[in-house]
């Protein structure tokens, strides 16, 4: 079987509960989506459905997908096929971004809203909170657009959570509006994240979401204005979200709220010490979100001491969690033995980290893939075997109990260890909640949901960039441009492949596990010499790469980058490194508390094992519950992370399918001072 055949098997055998949740054009694009003709009208118009008919339509086409998709040389259908031994595939944020769609499309109920909570009990059910109308829905609308752009394939209730944003904004100030339910009182919710999701669908070439953007910021600055409103009303979450309209949208109330914000709350206020860390109960995602906003202001208004603020809390938060992305909840907060990592804060230092690399300190980009490529991904569901459902019992208003495991494949960890989906069986007792939500093992917040798709369509749009004629790779990941496609076979051998569609120059960072005299360049298949410090690579450590002492002009290291020179079109550009495999010993956990400890094997920037050392308590003193509660840091546990043993190895590698960046919905790339 050839590579091109087996990259079609794991397509097609991609989904793990059912059903299809690949490239299938005709279930995905809902621009162009239709169902079997049993469930249309006869005459190819839709009927609706309802979410069961919907799932089981999806089951039927996935079907027969199967039945009809044949591998060369097969006499027997695919789904009777022996598979075969697959290839692994090289390392693309697609591939991850498309496995939430299943997760979008089927955690929702019948008028398509998110749920909020999914609780470990048994059976595990999933339950309406007061999130999920004006925190979640536009966080996961923001990230379906997201997803759309990274992977060409549509969500297809997208649609559906653009009409519940519009219907809840007010036709007088803007805001979005949340009513009043049981389990929820009304309110009018903060700009931050209705905003993000309109500034995202304005810049996907929606022109009444665009119009609806720059009347929200308008009605906020004026709510910012209401000296009848406490400034304790507003934080800096809004900040990045109003910097996209003011900046992207043309929005001068916008700005003006911005700089509102940030005067309030970071220059006079104590959003941060002054000495530039965390103060007490500091929320690892908010602060996060703030620093974002802070830093795109700064630029934007050419403030270079609140840059700089920025930066060197951003060097604050690295000194919390771990080379490999983990990154505690809270900061300065929890009196426990209990610590655990948030997708949403991952999403957040994803921002901050590529804004300052791209601005001034490209010595980030580090972080940025080890994040990328170790406890973002990570925090992915996959395994929910350990899950039960009951897919008798009827949904309700508030709750479902169906196919619960099947339906979070893809979703995102609220609450990871290290070495687990989940850190520890804790309650919500403590925060908030009726009494129908009482004393449940919480497994999921899905706000994180929405935030890791962002997260990686954020690292996925900054990994390579193309500007005035140079194309500078930033992060060693697949990534396509219209014009050029890169491929790296990390963590199985140390190869960035570079195939260039037009001429320009070429830039691409130096990992920092090797260094420029220790990679050999090749430029259609011939080798070119590499200058450090003036001297052609191979002339200090005796490299047997290349020793070559004439030739076309060298490639030279300058700071982090190897600046290649200039090709042309159809070039391929091949950078070859050593991919050393190293050990580490790490600890997690709260200052002045329990201390939980790891070896950490990595191979180039790949966490490939992770074992717990000594990690052999099982249950701890929740602060919260007011209790012991069972513990997940050692080996047991739900939802094992890490398992990539075989990642050890060397092996050939399938090319995973790729969709081209356009250039649009760019909100990390900061012109300058507009002020």
């Amino acid at each position: 079987m050839d590579g091109a055949a087996a990259v079609g098997w794991i397509k097609v055998m991609r989904s793990r509960v059912g059903w299809i949740v690949g490239e299938a054009q005709c279930l995905r694009n809902y621009r162009s989506w239709r169902l079997p003709k049993t469930f249309t009208n006869g005459d190819h118009s839709m009927k609706k459905l309802s979410r069961r008919e919907f799932v089981h339509a999806g089951v039927l086409a996935g079907v027969g997908l199967a039945a009809t998709t044949r591998m060369p040389g097969a006499g027997a259908a695919l789904a009777a096929a022996t598979p075969p031994a697959a290839l692994p595939s090289t390392f693309s944020l697609e591939t991850y971004a498309q496995r939430s769609i299943n997760y979008f499309e089927r955690l929702v109920d019948a008028d398509g809203l998110p749920y909020f909570n999914v609780f470990w009990s048994e059976p595990a059910e999933a339950a309406h909170d007061w999130p999920c109308l004006g925190d979640v829905m536009p966080r996961q609308l923001e990230a379906a657009v997201m997803l759309r752009r990274m992977t060409g394939i549509g969500v297809v209730t997208e649609p559906r959570w653009r009409s519940m944003l519009f219907a809840h904004l007010h036709p007088h100030d803007g805001q979005f509006h949340r009513p009043a339910r049981s389990w929820q009182r009304a309110k009018v919710e903060d700009a931050a994240l209705p905003l993000g999701a309109l500034n995202a669908a304005a810049l996907d070439g929606d022109g009444e979401a665009r119009k609806a953007a720059v009347k929200m910021a308008e009605g906020y600055l004026r709510r910012l204005q209401d000296r009848y409103l406490p400034e304790k009303t507003f934080s800096c979450f809004a900040v990045k979200s109003l910097m996209v309209t003011a900046r992207l949208l043309g929005s001068d109330a916008a700005l003006a709220a911005a700089r509102l914000l940030v005067e309030r709350h970071v220059v006079r206020g104590r959003a941060f010490n002054p000495d530039n860390t965390f103060g007490p109960k500091a929320h690892m995602h908010g602060n996060l979100k703030a620093m974002t906003g802070v830093a795109d202001y700064a630029l934007t208004v050419g403030d270079p001491v609140l840059y700089s603020r920025m930066d060197a809390l951003y060097r604050h938060v690295k000194s919390t969690g771990t080379r490999f992305g983990f990154l505690p909840e809270v900061v300065n907060w929890r009196p426990s033995d209990m610590i655990a990592s948030e997708t949403c804060a991952m999403m957040d230092f994803a921002g901050i980290g590529v804004t300052l690399a791209n601005h001034g300190h490209p010595e980030y980009w580090g972080d940025m893939e080890r994040l990328a490529r170790n406890h973002l991904v990570e925090s992915q569901v996959r395994d929910v075997s350990w899950l039960q459902s009951d897919d008798v019992r009827p949904d309700t208003q508030q709750f479902t109990w169906r196919e619960i495991g099947p339906r979070i494949v893809g979703a995102w960890a609220g609450w990871s260890s290290p070495n687990h989906i989940l850190a520890y069986r804790e309650t919500l007792n403590a925060h908030w909640g009726g009494p129908e939500l009482r004393d449940k093992i919480r497994l999921l917040q899905n706000c994180c949901g929405g935030s890791g798709v962002h997260a990686l369509f954020i690292l996925w749009k900054n990994a390579a960039r193309f500007a005035d004629g140079t194309l500078s790779v930033n992060m060693h990941l697949d990534k396509r441009l219209l014009e050029a496609e890169i491929r790296c076979e990390q963590p199985y051998r140390g190869a960035l492949r570079i195939d260039l569609r037009q001429g320009c120059a070429v830039r691409v960072r130096i990992p920092e596990f090797t260094e420029a005299g220790r990679m050999r360049l090749l430029v259609n298949g011939q080798t070119r010499s590499i200058l450090q410090h003036g001297l052609r690579s191979g002339s200090l450590l005796g490299d047997s790469w290349q020793n070559e002492k004439s030739g076309p002009p060298a490639a030279e290291a300058v700071g982090n980058f190897l600046e290649l020179g200039r090709f042309a079109a159809g070039d391929r550009i091949e950078v070859l490194y050593p991919v050393p495999v190293v050990t580490e010993e790490i600890a997690v956990g709260n200052p002045g508390f329990r201390q939980w400890h790891y070896r950490v094997t990595w191979k180039g920037d790949t966490v490939v094992r992770l074992e717990p050392i000594g990690n052999d308590v099982k249950t701890v003193w929740s602060d919260f519950d007011k209790m012991d509660r069972e513990v997940f840091y050692g080996e047991e546990g739900p939802g094992a992370l890490y398992q990539r043993e075989a990642m050890l190895r060397e092996s050939s590698l399938a090319d995973a399918p790729l969709h081209t960046d356009d250039g649009g919905l760019d909100l990390w790339q900061i012109a300058g001072r507009v002020s």
